[in-house]
């Protein structure tokens, strides 16, 4: 089985955007499970609500896909993920999103930057491979 998955790459100066995952117990892209119809306006949907963000200060780009298969920590078991990366740009930031990391929802949210990225021995433990892949196509 296939786990469709939508990553979103959202970058700030030479920063990503990514969250506290408490499943994984790691910090991770922003993800949404892909649907079939209308994926991007069904992203921005999600992003907007989670970042308290107006939709109209949002667009999404459909980059690339890539089947993974990788050890989902959540269900103890390797998967077969097919990621579909998705280039999100926020017109104009929140002022809480200027901070190196804040929290929104309950949701904690870190900048990092690509090396903050693969020299972080948990999320090369974790999610490398989503970290490389976002790394070459971007």
């Amino acid at each position: 089985m296939i786990h469709n998955c939508s990553l979103i790459i959202i970058k700030y100066k030479n920063k990503y955007l990514l969250y506290d995952d408490q499943r994984w117990k790691c910090k991770l892209f922003i993800n949404y499970k892909t649907v079939n119809k209308d994926n991007e306006n069904h992203l921005i949907n999600f992003i907007s609500k989670d970042l308290e963000i107006d939709t109209s200060l949002i667009s999404c780009k459909y980059i690339t896909s890539k089947i993974q298969r990788k050890y989902s920590i959540s269900h103890n078991v390797y998967r077969t993920y097919n990621h579909s990366l998705y280039l999100v740009t926020l017109s104009s930031l929140p002022t809480i999103m200027i901070n190196k990391n804040f929290i929104i929802k309950n949701k904690h949210y870190y900048w990092m930057t690509m090396n903050d990225m693969l020299n972080d021995k948990n999320i090369k433990e974790k999610n490398l491979e989503v970290v490389e892949f976002v790394k070459k196509e971007i």
